[in-house]
């Protein structure tokens, strides 16, 4: 009967030691869960910033926390940052890069009170133009907000030896009033309209 006894208590001791191992597995579910967004354009210049918001899943800021970010070039290369968030729950990374596309994966791991969350982004790292666009893409984005400013006024070419400008779809423009020919055509036909004109 002794006997008996003792194998009971040892198998419930058993269960018992298991379901605590098995509580202690299990996820906190009281957890909230978090977000992370990326501010600003896709195309940005070799020196610019990337910011990245991070809140809760009421829209909250989380501030000073940690959240790891991953640049993969076009050919799978990678290196890694860290950023932490400030009072406004953005994180910045100065962007020193070519030219040309990346991904950036940003990362937050969570702590006890929050759950981790994830975020990717494809950017295109542009050339630093003349000092000429310079000014005129200041005066551009100074008559507009940041929010409404477009692609193109960030990414003009000029070519000088059409003497004309065209923005990042290929479209000739007119920027500041004083190369008004062909706007409106596609840079590859004013390539083509000006070697007919020299035959």
């Amino acid at each position: 009967m002794d006997r008996n006894k003792i194998i009971i208590i040892t198998l419930i001791a058993i269960i018992a030691a298991l379901l605590v191992g098995v509580l202690a597995m299990m996820p906190n579910t009281n957890k909230e869960d978090t977000k992370l967004a990326f501010e600003g354009n896709s195309t940005i210049a070799d020196g610019d910033s990337i910011k990245i918001k991070l809140t809760d899943s009421d829209g909250n800021l989380l501030v000073n926390q940690e959240v790891n970010i991953t640049i993969i070039d076009d050919k799978n290369r990678s290196d890694y940052h860290s950023i932490v968030t400030d009072d406004n729950g953005i994180g910045t990374l100065k962007i020193d890069k070519d030219a040309g596309n990346y991904t950036i994966a940003a990362n937050y791991g969570g702590n006890e009170k929050y759950n981790g969350c994830n975020a990717t982004k494809q950017i295109t790292v542009k050339e630093e133009v003349v000092e000429e666009q310079v000014a005129q893409q200041s005066s551009q984005s100074s008559s507009s907000s940041s929010s409404s400013s477009s692609s193109s006024q960030n990414s003009l070419n000029y070519d000088s030896d059409l003497n004309l400008y065209y923005d990042s779809n290929g479209r000739v423009v007119d920027p500041d009033g004083q190369h008004g020919q062909g706007v409106g055509m596609s840079y590859e036909e004013a390539v083509e309209l000006s070697k007919v004109d020299r035959d």
